[in-house]
């Protein structure tokens, strides 16, 4: 394990430019993150963002993923937890990546009590192995759509456990935004939204640091957009908003909170969707709306309370 925390922080290989790179709840108190004006729990979002690795035959493909707790309608039943990244992440042949997919996945997390300079280099984060499965026998969840670019990995009761015992937070499905209020709130182009993520000039360091980056919707497309994994390979169409901000490698599978510009009972901060790409050059970014992350959890999880507002727990203050 010590070794493989050392590939995490100091090995961060080429990858492709393009696909830039997821009742009855005991809910912990908000993480919170002293001297910050944001009018969302910014503590809460950096814990609950975790770095995804794996080998290659070429190297180390990284991505981000995040963690969501679903609650159960049962009394007393203990929620589920999963990790939402973007599908080209845990799926490249779908992408049309010229690698194989990967049948384990690493997730790289912080430990509880760190202090620069006491703590050893080992001893700074943590690492969960996570098996997805072969191609035929997959672990994870997609959409029916074959253009939505978004993964759901089911979190076993141990890993869960592993994952308690560090310096963690889940987000509660209450903070994905509906339909409904995405309409209501008239979402859309100009809008400011703000995203938290892996980047790969980081990796050196002994913890996780998520960068926030802060950007608008440049658009709503009424029709797929086309992505390649390289330059040179076929682009693929998907279903994604155009993000105005600037977004490296390393990103896809960052959660994307909307930013009111007056934040409110009525105008809350919320997830509207995770991060999917980034056309270079342009400094645009693709997201795919969360709606499409919540069709996957209804799908899979018949009995989880799927209330998305406001609730204990939720990252609004």
């Amino acid at each position: 394990m010590i070794q493989l925390r050392r590939i995490a922080r100091f090995i961060a290989l080429p990858f492709a430019p393009i696909l830039a790179l997821s009742a009855a709840v005991i809910y912990a108190p908000p993480a919170r993150v002293a001297g910050s004006s944001m009018p969302f729990n910014v503590g809460t979002v950096l814990k609950s963002v975790i770095f995804l690795f794996y080998p290659t035959n070429t190297g180390l493909e990284v991505g981000t993923g995040f963690l969501v707790q679903i609650p159960s309608k049962t009394a007393g039943e203990a929620p589920s937890v999963a990790i939402v990244t973007a599908r080209h992440i845990v799926d490249p042949a779908w992408a049309g990546c010229n690698r194989a997919n990967p049948s384990t996945i690493f997730a790289r997390i912080n430990t509880k009590d760190f202090k620069p300079g006491i703590t050893k280099e080992d001893d700074a984060v943590d690492v969960v192995e996570l098996n997805i499965g072969a191609a035929a026998d997959k672990h994870w969840y997609a959409h029916p759509n074959d253009r939505v670019d978004v993964a759901v990995i089911p979190v076993s009761e141990q890993h869960v456990l592993q994952f308690e015992r560090n310096d963690v937070r889940f987000l509660p499905v209450a903070d994905f935004a509906t339909a409904a209020e995405t309409a209501n709130y008239k979402v859309g182009i100009g809008d400011e939204i703000v995203t938290a993520g892996l980047v790969p000039a980081l990796l050196a360091t002994e913890r996780n640091y998520p960068a926030f980056k802060f950007g608008r919707i440049s658009n709503i497309p009424q029709e797929p957009i086309n992505m390649m994994c390289e330059k040179g390979d076929k682009p693929l169409p998907r279903d994604v908003w155009l993000l105005a901000g600037n977004f490296v490698g390393g990103n896809s599978g960052s959660p994307v909170y909307l930013l009111p510009p007056q934040p409110s009972a009525e105008h809350r901060v919320m997830l509207i969707g995770v991060i999917a790409g980034a056309i270079p050059d342009v400094d645009l970014g693709q997201m795919v709306p969360s709606e499409f992350v919540f069709d996957v959890l209804k799908a899979h999880y018949p009995n989880a309370n799927l209330y998305r507002g406001h609730a204990p727990g939720t990252i609004m203050k």
